[in-house]
């Protein structure tokens, strides 16, 4: 293998910085590793909390061979006071700061807060509703079996979690970690599985007003798709 002139001259300054460094700060190289390990494993927690979960209940759920709804198929009608992030924000202030998973679903907002959005420029710390599906192409008759180990998953995870409602096509699930309260609302409709999730970070709402919040939106989805 022939490697140019320019090119071994970058590597071998490379390798002479990281030997300097090393020999003469020789915490600093371990700590550093130390320190990005930490954060990527923060983040990775962070990004695949409580939507990206594999559970062993999705593998054995019972499923015929039909396919289920669709999502763009399906009606979503919008809670009163809140509105869709991107039919009043740029997308650049929804992504910014915003976790991975959150980009993957639809954001909503509380509409008297749109104005205090834009000043500040980002969703980082606001009330917001996170409506996606469960990426897989099958038909699920119920959600029965999967509070157990979905309440299993949370506590592993660090989080206190308690069920507000457990029916064949609707499971809520509230959760607290480090003082924050937040919840999801699993619905099922027409054999495809949709959640609901709300993250109070600016502790604003209680855990009564989430549970409400989660509860009445699920129920708007059941009847708008009967």
């Amino acid at each position: 293998m022939i490697i140019n002139k320019p090119l071994l001259t970058i590597l071998t300054m490379l390798t002479c910085t990281y030997v300097q460094s090393s020999t003469q700060y020789p915490g600093l190289t371990n700590n550093y590793d130390s320190v990005l390990k930490a954060n990527i494993n923060d983040l990775r927690y962070e990004f695949n909390k409580s939507d990206d979960y594999e559970i062993e209940w999705f593998k054995k759920a019972t499923a015929v061979d039909k396919k289920p709804i669709s999502l763009s198929e399906i009606n979503k009608p919008v809670l009163t006071g809140f509105v869709k992030a991107s039919d009043y924000l740029d997308e650049s202030v929804i992504s910014k700061f915003a976790l991975k998973t959150d980009l993957d679903g639809i954001i909503y907002v509380l509409k008297d807060r749109i104005g205090k959005i834009k000043s500040i420029g980002s969703l980082s710390c606001e009330y917001k509703v996170k409506l996606n599906d469960y990426h897989v192409n099958r038909y699920y008759h119920n959600l029965k079996g999967l509070k157990d180990p979905y309440i299993k998953f949370m506590i592993s995870k660090g989080y206190e979690a308690d069920v507000f409602i457990d029916k064949y096509n609707l499971l809520g699930i509230t959760k607290l970690q480090k003082g924050y309260d937040s919840g999801s609302i699993r619905v099922l409709i027409k054999g495809r599985i949709l959640t609901l999730s709300i993250f109070d970070c600016p502790q604003t709402e209680s855990k009564e007003q989430i549970i409400k919040d989660l509860t009445e939106w699920a129920e708007l989805l059941i009847k708008a798709n009967k």
